[in-house]
Formats: structure tokens, sequence, C-alpha cells
């Protein structure tokens, strides 16, 4: 003989409860894995109004490497215009426009058009 014994009925009746317990801990994983949270990129704080308008405020590195600044993208929803405006110190409570593009320029440059 070779050695090795033929596996009983009774021995396979005994992996059911392995294998369903490995199926069931493999399907916990995959549910708790979909539920993760991706990673976004958030806006210092968004707004969208109901008129049309967005809002966003970011901080970014000053122009001249010194500090940062804090600046407020405005979406005109209506007229697709980007309006950006920045807030030099918040202390100052004023806010200087810094510029304006229309969204489908932007956009088809973006694309390369």
């Amino acid at each position: 003989m070779s050695g090795a014994e033929p596996r009983s009925p009774r021995t396979r009746w005994s992996e059911i409860p392995l294998w369903a317990s490995a199926f069931v801990i493999a399907a916990l994983v995959i549910v708790e894995a979909g539920s993760l949270p991706s990673p976004s990129a958030q806006a210092g704080q968004a707004v969208l109004g109901d008129r049309g308008f967005a809002m966003a405020t970011v901080r970014a590195a000053g122009a001249d490497g010194n500090g940062e600044q804090e600046l407020l993208y405005v979406i005109d929803g209506r007229d697709e215009l980007l309006y950006i405006y920045e807030v030099p110190k918040a202390s100052d409570r004023r806010i200087v426009f810094r510029g304006g593009v229309l969204l489908p320029t932007l956009f088809a440059k973006g694309r390369g058009g």
C-alpha cells in the first residue's frame, strides 16, 4: 500500500463548518473594505447656493512664497463664469478680485483645445 489512507465521508462532513466560516469571513472582509472612506480633496468651506452660485475657500501659499493666503472661488452657474478672490488678511475684512474666466474656455484649455 502507498501509506495514504482514503478520506472517509466523516472527514468531509467535518470540513463543512470550516468552509462555511471561511466564506463568511471573506464576505465580511469584502463588505468592510467597501465601506472604507475613499480619500478626497476638501475645500476649506464650500457652499452651494440656490440661485446658481457655488463658493469654495482654499488656503494656498502666498504668491511671493511668504505665508498663506485664503482664496475664494465663486462659480456662476447661469453665466458659466469662475471668479477668483483673495482674502489678504482676515482682520482687514476685505476681499480683492484676482480674476475671472469663462468656464467653457477653461475646460477647452484643459482638454488641450
